[in-house]
């Protein structure tokens, strides 16, 4: 019999809070033969899932596709059939693993098996962590036995303030402890002053449009021995400047180690994803977050004011990133050390909700 399953992907936005409660649960005592994970076959949760010793099952339900493209048509015409072999998959899962309770972290992915939970009777937690919960989220905990949610202010039904799923490196970790060895790994020299830019695993194209502004500011700044490191995603590979005197500058596409980006970064630049919002009051890290002015019901703008409102972060819009305000706001905190303190004491401070064991305390409290 399986304890638990944790449903939900598509996303790394849904696949690492996913991950991050598998590893919640590990460090309770379950072991790995009794927790499952169920995804999408069409998602990243494949890749993400080959570090994890619990096993996975990826179902063929996709999600809405907005292009316009004759592919884009076809793989929605395709939906309605995915989501009835999907589900009638997660029924038979159900049946063979008897699971005592089953968790959805959200997003098309977790639409089947949270399905299955409630026809079968099977205790469903439902587990949000942006402020304002998304539309698969909303649906299914109407019929949950417990939402548990990283804002006080969510409103949904049964609703437990637990904090957020976050991954266990990041729970555990000390940034100045850790900051030499994590600049070795990453080859940051051990002295500099290091900027980061983060638009997340696709990338941003508002933010990478700073990288040459920063570089430059940073250049002329009366601060030695800078340092930007700048995740560009995978999708932009438009060519930035890569030379300024004085200045160390490195350009990747994808980092997957986040516990020696964020041990070596003394000034974050990022979005405000629900799990980067988490992840940034966790570790304690001073932050200039940029909100994706497209996020539906613009919900990364309510994420980052929990944190700005509090001065645990700065909080900028898109196009103040035009207007050159981000890159002074950036440069203020490079000169100012006793700024980027408080910043990220205030927003360590504020992580301890997501720290403690509340939500995997929530999930064993629902079991069966």
């Amino acid at each position: 019999m399986v304890y638990a399953v944790v449903t939900g992907g598509g996303t790394s936005g849904h696949v690492i809070p996913a991950m991050a409660i598998l590893e919640g649960l590990l460090e309770a005592g379950h072991t790995a033969n009794e927790l499952r994970y169920v995804g999408s076959r069409r998602g990243i949760e494949r890749s993400l899932m080959v570090s994890s010793d619990v096993a996975g099952e990826y179902l063929p339900i996709s999600g809405l596709q907005r292009s316009l493209s004759p592919r884009g048509i076809a793989r929605n015409l395709a939906l309605p059939f995915r989501l009835v072999r999907s589900r009638l998959m997660a029924r038979a899962l159900i049946k063979r693993w008897q699971p005592r309770v089953v968790v959805s972290v959200g997003g098309y992915a977790s639409e089947p098996m949270s399905a299955a939970a409630i026809a079968a009777g099977v205790p469903l937690v439902c587990v949000s962590y942006d402020r304002t919960p998304g539309l698969a989220t909303r649906k299914q905990a109407r019929h949950a036995t417990v939402s548990a949610v990283a804002f006080e202010d969510t409103e949904l039904p049964r609703s437990v303030l637990t904090g957020a799923p976050v991954r266990a490196e990041l729970r555990h970790l000390n940034v100045l402890e850790r900051r030499a060895a994590a600049r070795r790994e990453l080859e940051i020299p051990q002295d500099a002053l290091v900027v980061t830019i983060v638009g997340g695993s696709l990338g941003s194209g508002v933010l990478n449009a700073l990288a040459p502004e920063l570089l430059m500011a940073m250049g002329v700044a009366d601060k030695p021995n800078q340092f930007l490191f700048h995740v560009a995603g995978a999708r932009d590979t438009g060519s930035f400047m890569s030379y300024v005197p004085q200045v160390g500058y490195r350009r990747v596409a994808y980092e997957s180690r986040m516990a020696d980006l964020y041990a070596s970064t003394d000034v974050l630049v990022c979005r405000a994803g629900a799990s980067t919002v988490a992840e940034i009051a966790t570790v304690g890290i001073a932050a200039v977050i940029v909100p994706w002015s497209g996020a539906a019901d613009d919900h990364q703008t309510k994420n980052a004011a929990w944190l700005a409102q509090q001065s645990a972060a700065i909080m900028h819009t898109e196009s103040e990133c035009a207007d050159g305000t981000v890159v002074a706001t950036v440069m203020r905190l490079v000169q100012n050390e006793a700024e980027r303190a408080d910043l990220a004491q205030n927003a360590r401070v504020m992580g301890a909700v997501h720290r403690g064991d509340a939500l995997i305390r929530t999930i064993e409290n629902a079991a069966i």
